[in-house]
């Protein structure tokens, strides 16, 4: 499977807060096949700085679980990592999957390691990919 690399990077505020959302682009192919109709989303609360955007080290320990746990569920085809939101002391990983079962193995596997991490897990059916579509509109300037 062929997945796009390629990301548009936005800065926006909500209730005085700054957030930066990353989004990947060029899934059509991926989205249009049907497989990954379930939209899944990881949350992981830091304690942040005074503008609610992670530390050095948060930022850091965020993006290399992230990066391990995206490399995985993409190298089985479990699920699809389409966009990151950071900001108000919060991390939100969306992801397209075949199923939420699945990907909480997986995650629980990749993570067995580790001490209990600050995350929660919310999951919905989306086959459409709605909220992918309503990001990319209001957020990325695709050619």
């Amino acid at each position: 499977m062929q997945i796009s690399n390629d990301w548009f990077v936005a800065e926006t505020e909500f209730e005085n807060k700054s957030f930066i959302i990353r989004g990947r682009l060029f899934l059509d192919a991926i989205r249009q096949s049907g497989k990954f109709a379930t939209r899944i989303a990881l949350v992981w609360e830091y304690q942040g700085d005074e503008k609610g955007m992670p530390t050095e080290k948060e930022t850091q320990a965020l993006d290399s679980l992230n990066e391990k746990l995206r490399d995985i569920l993409e190298e089985k085809e479990i699920a699809i990592l389409t966009a990151i939101h950071i900001g108000g002391k919060t991390a939100r990983y969306e992801y397209y999957g075949i199923s939420a079962e699945k990907f909480s193995i997986v995650l629980n596997e990749t993570f067995s390691e580790y001490p209990p991490l600050p995350i929660k897990i919310g999951a919905e059916s989306d086959p459409e990919w709605n909220n992918y579509i309503e990001t990319i509109q209001q957020f990325a300037m695709q050619p």
